[in-house]
């Protein structure tokens, strides 16, 4: 039994993006979700977590940085994502997103990198009690991932300039 426990927490989780959708603190392998189609958050309860989960600040062009941190090497710890970003914040509309900075598609060991994200053109968070929160589900190379919640600022427009990217990427 022990031996099939191991496997199964060897399977489970190999990176995950932070802050994770559903996790207070720091993620941990445990914490990677499977995103698919029609569940991009794996089997974390959306409506649950959305408001509860720590968002990460948009900057005033829409870009936003998350870090990635992956369990073990090769691609199956691949710190390289795609992103997909749900303006209403219920899991039900995401659109793609552009991945400015990636992180390592075939890594050699563990570790964490920063991952630089711009919202759509045009992106108007409503989602949450706040109604200015987006949902953004990373799934990696390897197939592991998690959502993430961003707020965007009061006057995101979409569109910025050179030193809010710069800012951002910071």
């Amino acid at each position: 039994a022990a031996l099939c426990l191991g496997f199964a927490l060897q399977a489970h989780a190999h990176a995950a993006i932070s802050p994770a959708l559903g996790v207070k603190g720091t993620p941990v392998r445990n914490d990677a979700q499977r995103p698919q189609k029609n569940s991009e958050c794996g089997n974390i309860d959306i409506a649950k977590n959305f408001d509860s989960s720590t968002a990460v600040q948009a900057a005033a062009n829409g870009s936003f940085v998350a870090t990635i941190t992956n369990f073990n090497g090769g691609i199956d710890g691949s710190r390289q994502v795609t992103a997909l970003v749900d303006p209403t914040g219920t899991g039900k509309s995401f659109v793609s997103a552009d991945v400015l900075q990636n992180g390592d598609k075939n890594p050699n060991d563990n570790g964490s990198q920063q991952l630089v994200v711009q919202l759509p053109a045009g992106s108007t968070c409503a989602g949450g009690a706040s109604k200015d929160k987006c949902l953004v589900s990373f799934t990696t190379a390897g197939g592991f991932g998690n959502c993430v919640v961003v707020q965007q600022a009061a006057a995101a427009s979409g569109k910025g300039d050179s030193q809010s990217t710069a800012a951002a990427a910071a």
